[in-house]
């Protein structure tokens, strides 16, 4: 399992294209091979990109390494009722630890991008920016940082070696056709109840649209993952899921830079520029909240 990883060449880890796919499943492929497929192909899109990452990496190359890994902890989470509970739980959450650290740079970057889109050039817009700019290098910095030091290959190698060791021990395994649409059936379920749920009155917050958009994901995660072995096509699925999730995103987008504000107080301080870039935020989160409600009402 581990000889697909390691047998990637460099010029194919850093290149700045998708390295070819080193196969492909069928209805005819067995669950394990599919998890070796599957865990091969996104393990080395995540290693590609931590080798990408420098000192003047572009906000693009930190998200995808990001969507890379959360890639894995759905395929660990789909994969799950097949493996160790615990050990898969864990291997979550170190996919989650490294997408954590890419996410606090990107978080900084996100910011910087909304202000310069909307907020008047002022002096104090300036400065603000100026100050963003500032903590998005200190993150960068920690970010490359956390990622060199973990040793992404050396977890990767291990979290798929040790799954693919034990689906490989067991006796009888589901059928993958069968074991794809069960999985994508209850991560479905599932984003139905949070969708549910975020249309009451009573759960019309963030909160719960944040579910939502982590629900959705998991699901169209699961069915690009499954498409080539599920019954019926689910491109239209995954096109409602992309335009909800959109919505979902830039509502995400405002909520973390609001936040970002309120905790760093910019010193020496510009309270007039991240007064009204706090207001900003409140109006735009209000409007976004409204479109992503109308979204989930009218697609559930």
């Amino acid at each position: 399992m581990s000889s697909h990883i390691l047998a990637l060449t460099p010029d194919e880890l850093d290149s700045g294209k998708d390295s070819a796919p080193p196969g492909s499943i069928s209805p005819s492929t067995s669950v394990a091979t599919a998890f070796a497929v599957l865990a091969t192909q996104t393990s080395a899109e995540v290693i590609r990109r931590a080798h990408a990452l420098h000192a003047g990496s572009e906000p693009e190359v930190l998200h995808k390494l990001r969507v890379a890994l959360r890639r894995l902890r759905s395929l660990w989470w789909a994969y799950e009722p097949l493996l160790d509970k615990k050990d898969a739980k864990l291997k979550r959450s170190e996919f989650k630890y490294l997408a954590d650290a890419a996410g606090k740079t990107r978080d900084w970057d996100v910011l910087r991008d909304i202000l310069m889109a909307s907020q008047p050039k002022q002096l104090s817009h300036r400065r603000l920016l100026v100050s963003v700019e500032e903590h998005r290098t200190h993150a960068l910095s920690l970010s490359l940082r956390t990622i060199r030091s973990a040793g992404v290959e050396k977890i990767l190698q291990r979290a798929v070696t040790g799954a693919a060791r034990q689906l490989d021990s067991q006796c009888e395994l589901p059928v993958l056709s069968e074991f794809a649409e069960e999985r994508v059936a209850r991560a479905e379920k599932a984003l139905k109840k949070r969708v549910t749920q975020a249309t009451e009155p009573e759960h019309s917050g963030y909160a719960m649209l944040h579910e939502v958009r982590i629900s959705g994901k998991k699901l169209r995660y699961l069915l690009e993952f499954f498409s080539p072995v599920l019954t019926h096509s689910h491109q239209s699925t995954i096109e409602r899921l992309t335009s909800v999730q959109n919505e979902l995103g830039k509502l995400n987008d405002l909520v973390t830079s609001e936040t970002l504000l309120q905790v760093y107080s910019f010193q020496p301080g510009e309270p007039d520029g991240v007064k009204e870039a706090v207001q900003y935020f409140e109006d735009e989160k209000r409007r976004h909240m409204r479109a992503a409600h109308e979204i989930l009402r009218t697609t559930s």
